[in-house]
């Protein structure tokens, strides 16, 4: 075994790759993923790539149309990847933060 001076926590890393499967596997109806990230329709139309038109099919009152697989996996990376970056976001130290100006919006 070679030596890296880089200690690894098995079970820290099991935790991890736990949570990134149960991320992952977390499908979002349309509908879902805009109310837990307060988009509007032509917000999530832009995300995806694909017409309010489209999108407003998904959310039609009356025989709403289902969205194709490739959308509702494309949902699912963009919630895994938001909810990597709300867990990265709380272990920051908040020295780092403001180094990168992570949180501030005001420029110099």
């Amino acid at each position: 075994m070679v030596e890296t001076g880089i200690e690894y926590n098995y079970q820290r890393v099991l935790q991890l790759l736990k949570f990134m499967r149960s991320i992952r596997c977390k499908t979002l109806h349309p509908r879902d993923f805009v109310k837990k990230y307060q988009l509007t329709q032509a917000q999530l139309a832009e995300l995806l790539g694909v017409s309010v038109q489209l999108v407003k099919t998904w959310f039609a009152r009356e025989d709403p149309r289902q969205p194709e697989q490739r959308y509702l996996d494309r949902l699912a990376e963009i919630d895994a990847l938001l909810e990597i970056k709300k867990v990265i976001d709380e272990k920051i130290p908040p020295h780092l933060q403001a180094l990168f100006n992570i949180n501030n919006k005001s420029s110099n």
